[in-house]
């Protein structure tokens, strides 16, 4: 016979586990599936260079929001340091513009480079201060009508301003506010990070966001690894009676007289659901794959196989290291060691416009678009004692010319390319400091967490079609699908991926309410006035 729960999750990624631990708190028995060895998804920590030295093969830096505060994750094993300053970005000829929680001391290293635009900062974090909590409220609900969101922020303050902003792209946004080429990099790389795309229109609102966010609430690393923020979540929910099974590959979803009622694993097995499954894949995955386009309307079906990958992805190198870069930028600013990320590479916006153009073009950029971080600088326990992990972000292309195998015969090659510019930043960044090294290209992340299709991280393309209302796809915006008792609760859902918790906490939202559950939890405010 069966197994039954009330819930069953496809997918053990930190939104899955997010979405469990709330229902299960709230009297859903659940049951969270993951396919690999590893929970966590996104949330990943591996030794892949030397025994003892973790690696966080995808995120690092977590944003905080609800998920970390009304779960308690702390009291779960997620903990965290949150650097001040959080950010760095250096040039070669050894100065720094540097990200601090107090605006006046990032405006003076600012001023370094112009003091037009320190001014200019200033004044924009002020006007937009009370983005941070109207993006967090934005991202915790389900997503509003354009013409709702657009009456709102028309009534917000700068409303007009906003719009302007929300409609252009991160580097109309830079050019728009600032002079300087070293300033608006500084800001551009930082945008990038998420894979928003330099030059997408309907993208700008990320620079007054993160402008906001910087100056509100330090990003923040685990202590011990992002899988460890995956753990808290496991503790949470087999801490109130729930289930966590790992090398449980779901095959299909049990789709019947148009309701999903169960899953049946690769081994045949089948775990049937009482109320609703959720799943953390992207919505190509399940609803093209694991329901199969035979149980879906013609049109959603469309829709769907016409939701896009991220327009960029990550190579990341590894280092297992003796030391931690040392950066020539710090002997003016030694805080620029202290700094959580370190950005270098491209001093001016030309370079990023050349850098985008060799993506589209399947190329593998020579300019770095590198975000660089050494965990061990502020958690020693991710290495053995006395020595240190690093990498670097460098934004590539999945579909290369020669198409995207074709990364497994040159990321090494690649990521000594990348190795030697760093080296113009950090110059111990080779020789006898260097114990082991691992190359991870954007075809290895489409391989190994294959909800990333593409090596998606956003699990979809962060641009106006497919965000806010029309993610995943027009008129299915709120994590229910088209098939009965079935939901979407990942990264391919509002608000998109990153360590958030968002779409997680969403869709155990919307479960609730179908379910007619009580909600335990706190969710932020929906005004948008500051």
């Amino acid at each position: 016979m069966a197994e039954e729960f009330d819930l069953v999750v496809i997918g053990g990624g930190h939104n899955g586990l997010a979405c469990a631990a709330y229902l299960q708190k709230a009297g859903m028995s659940t049951c969270v599936l993951e396919r690999r060895h590893n929970i966590g998804g996104g949330c990943a920590t591996e030794e892949v260079t030397l025994p003892g030295f973790k690696h966080n093969l995808h995120s690092v830096m977590h944003i905080g929001g609800p998920m970390y505060r009304t779960l308690e994750l702390d009291k779960y094993g997620a903990k965290y340091v949150r650097p001040d300053p959080n950010y760095a970005f250096v040039t070669r000829d050894g100065r720094a513009i540097l990200s601090y929680l107090d605006v006046d001391a990032t405006c003076e290293t600012i001023a370094q480079f112009s003091k037009k635009d320190a001014k200019t900062y200033k004044s924009l974090n002020e006007k937009f201060q009370h983005l941070r909590q109207v993006v967090n409220a934005y991202w915790h609900s389900e997503p509003l009508p354009l013409s709702k969101l657009y009456a709102l922020l028309e009534g917000a303050p700068d409303g007009k301003l906003m719009i302007q902003i929300l409609n252009s792209s991160v580097k109309q946004v830079t050019d728009a506010f600032f002079e300087n080429e070293a300033v608006k990099c500084w800001l551009a790389i930082a945008a990038m990070q998420g894979s928003v795309p330099y030059d997408l229109a309907g993208t700008g609102l990320q620079i007054p966001t993160m402008v906001s966010a910087m100056h509100g609430h330090s990003n923040g690393i685990c202590i011990g690894g992002s899988r460890m923020l995956a753990e808290a979540l496991v503790n949470v929910i087999t801490a109130a009676g729930g289930a966590v099974r790992k090398n449980s590959h779901v095959a299909k979803v049990i789709v019947e007289h148009g309701t999903a009622t169960g899953v049946e694993l690769e081994n045949g097995s089948q775990i049937m659901a009482r109320c609703a499954i959720a799943s953390n894949t992207n919505v190509k995955a399940l609803m093209l794959e694991l329901v199969g386009e035979a149980c879906l309307d013609d049109e959603f079906a469309r829709r769907v196989r016409a939701f896009q990958a991220d327009e960029v992805s990550f190579f990341t190198p590894h280092f297992a290291l003796n030391e931690p870069p040392l950066y020539a930028a710090a002997r003016k600013n030694p805080d620029v060691q202290k700094a959580l990320g370190v950005a270098w590479g491209v001093e001016h916006s030309a370079e990023i416009l050349s850098h985008h153009y060799q993506l589209r073009q399947g190329l593998v950029p020579r300019e770095c678009v590198a975000f660089s971080i050494a965990p061990t600088v502020h958690d020693p326990s991710q290495a053995p004692p006395g020595k240190h992990t690093a990498f670097t972000w460098q934004v590539a292309p999945f579909r290369l010319k020669e198409g995207p195998e074709h990364w497994l015969k040159i990321k090494e090659d690649y990521g000594e390319h990348i190795r030697k510019v760093w080296c113009d930043y950090a110059p111990n960044m080779q020789g006898e400091n260097i114990l082991a090294h691992f190359n991870y290209s954007p075809y290895d992340i489409s391989q190994t967490t294959i909800s990333m299709f593409e090596g998606s991280i956003a699990h979809g393309h962060i641009s106006p079609n497919q965000m806010g209302d029309l993610r995943p796809v027009p008129g299915w915006a709120n994590y229910r699908m088209p098939v009965k008792h079935l939901y979407l609760c990942g990264g391919s859902a509002h608000p998109m991926g990153g360590v958030t918790g968002a779409p997680g906490f969403n869709c155990a939202g919307a479960i609730a309410d179908d379910y007619k559950m009580k909600k335990w939890w706190w969710r932020p405010s929906k005004t948008l006035k500051g």
